[in-house]
């Protein structure tokens, strides 16, 4: 996500999802506009009144968020937790990624036209400030991917599978830890295959701001950058994606089936509390 205006613009907007409490998720949602504001300084230098305009766009794009987009969200999180209550299986996490997955299109679909105003009004030492950004991420995103042994890098790997599960369903069992180290090492380590991605849609963004297309063009070519990925990624990789993802169901609907009461109970409720937070953010401003 991080680097592309279009993406930054919907990170900003889902802080809310991770937030703890209800008051430090209406914080987080209704300062996205300042904080997208921020992020675009970081990425581009902002200057010339660019960063008024760009918290007056994102400003816009919230409150068609929570107009139209907030609901939906609720509805999927009521949803996903009632059927946590119970048995959450591999074909649940399977929906539930796809309807995420489309939901975030949307916004990303909805912010392109912003992105593509913004993007050809760069000015070349912009557009320079960005292409060292990119560098600098890169650089710090291989030098992590490298350290260690292959043995240590999954072991690194598996470790943040379970935290993350962990903070969903409190501590695992031993057995329920080994389970999850099983699953995530027979995935396919692909950091370089991912690195390669991020390159090529990093230089396809850089070339299109230095190509200055006309506004329409623009947003096409974000439009095939940010969202229509299948269309330019290589038939292998894209295969292995998918395969990683339903590696990834399968392996939820597997732990789920060990849960303990107890688990399942903390499941729940932060479901439950999350649909709670972002009901809340539709009438709270």
């Amino acid at each position: 996500m991080r680097g592309l205006a279009g993406r930054a613009l919907v990170a900003a907007l889902l802080l809310a999802l991770v937030a703890g409490c209800s008051s430090l998720t209406r914080v987080a949602y209704n300062n996205a506009a300042f904080a997208g504001a921020w992020v675009a300084d970081d990425w581009f230098d902002l200057h010339d009144g660019q960063r008024e305009w760009v918290k007056e766009r994102f400003a816009r794009l919230l409150a068609w968020h929570r107009a139209t987009q907030l609901p939906e969200y609720e509805k999927l999180l009521q949803d996903t937790a009632a059927r946590a209550a119970t048995r959450l299986t591999a074909e649940d996490a399977r929906r539930v990624h796809g309807e995420m997955r489309a939901l975030y299109h949307r916004v990303v679909r909805k912010a392109i036209p912003d992105a593509a105003d913004f993007l050809l009004q760069l000015h070349p030492e912009q557009v320079g400030h960005l292409a060292r950004k990119f560098e600098e991420d890169n650089a710090k995103l291989v030098k992590e991917s490298v350290k260690g042994t292959p043995a240590e890098r999954l072991a690194a790997r598996s470790a943040r599978y379970v935290e993350r599960i962990e903070d969903w369903t409190g501590r695992l069992s031993a057995s329920q830890r080994e389970l999850v180290r099983a699953r995530v090492a027979a995935i396919p380590d692909m950091s370089d295959e991912w690195m390669g991605d991020r390159r090529f849609r990093q230089a396809e963004t850089l070339a299109l701001i230095r190509a200055r297309p006309p506004r329409e063009a623009a947003i096409e070519a974000l439009t095939r950058i940010l969202i229509d990925t299948d269309s330019w990624r290589r038939p292998e990789y894209v295969a292995k994606l998918k395969a990683r993802d339903e590696a990834v169901f399968s392996l939820i609907g597997a732990l789920d089936a060990t849960l303990t009461p107890e688990q399942r109970g903390k499941l729940h409720r932060r479901l439950a509390g999350y649909a709670a937070d972002v009901a809340y953010l539709m009438v709270a401003s």
